[in-house]
């Protein structure tokens, strides 16, 4: 069963509803231009602000073949390799630089495969600095392919010497055929090593992704953002000013 308390307390709800919404039907040509002030604004500022695009690429580390073990290792250690990129170009880089790496890392279930990204006021600047950044990396790792083959033709010619000492050996001594063919075998493995077939260079996969659509400022949804604040907000202000009416009319 309702009791009086119970129906006045109702009543009174349905009362401060209806005054509530009375308030805001009285203030609605102030909520309105205000809404549409805040939402101008936004829009003004979404369209003025500089768009920034993202490019990003995919470097795969070369990898060289080491016969001794019959395994391949990795030219630069992808994770030192990702770790040395950040220093150069995403450590103490200038706060208003337009141009910026984002991102470098090895990109999660795979090896040998990294991820670049790159943030620009267009995707011409950012593909730009994705293609010195890839060349840079190329470049380092040629010379250290160079270095490795270097070395490994120098261990050949050693060997290839001390191969012709032996044939050129007058004084034949027991083992002589094995040690020449120990030599014959070294000799072949590191040419396998610097064959073409087991040193692949490091190289770009696929081409440099871009977008047309900048990633920032996300326009739409600054508008949105800002209309439904000026709404809210235009609300709070009408109530506020409401409830500071009333406490004057109180204190007279």
């Amino acid at each position: 069963m309702i009791n009086a308390n119970t129906t006045r307390d109702i009543e009174e709800d349905e009362i401060d509803l209806r005054e509530l919404c009375k308030t805001i039907w009285d203030k609605k040509v102030f909520i309105i231009v205000f809404t549409c002030v805040v939402t101008i604004l936004a829009v003004g500022y979404a369209y003025m602000k500089t768009p920034i695009y993202e490019a990003k690429a995919f470097i795969e580390v070369g990898v060289l073949n080491n016969n001794n073990n019959n395994n391949n290792f990795a030219i630069e250690n992808p994770n030192n390799l990702a770790q040395r990129l950040k220093i150069i170009y995403m450590n103490n880089i200038e706060k208003n630089k337009k141009t910026k790496v984002t991102k470098v890392q090895v990109v999660k279930n795979t090896v040998n495969l990294i991820e670049i990204d790159v943030e620009a006021t267009s995707n011409k600047k950012a593909v730009l600095m994705l293609n010195e950044i890839i060349n840079d990396i190329k470049k380092v790792h040629k010379s250290q392919i160079n270095n490795y083959i270097g070395l490994i033709n120098a261990n050949i010619q050693n060997l290839q010497k001390q191969k012709k000492e032996l044939e050129n050996e007058k004084n034949q001594f027991d083992g002589s055929m094995l040690v020449k063919y120990n030599l014959i075998s070294k000799l072949n493995d590191l040419s396998l090593q610097v064959s073409s077939n087991n040193i692949k260079e490091t190289q770009q996969i696929g081409n440099i992704i871009v977008d047309d659509n900048p990633i920032r400022p996300k326009k739409k949804m600054i508008v949105v953002v800002a209309f439904i604040t000026g709404c809210i907000l235009s609300i709070f202000i009408v109530f506020f000013m409401q409830f500071i009416q009333g406490f004057k009319e109180e204190e007279r």
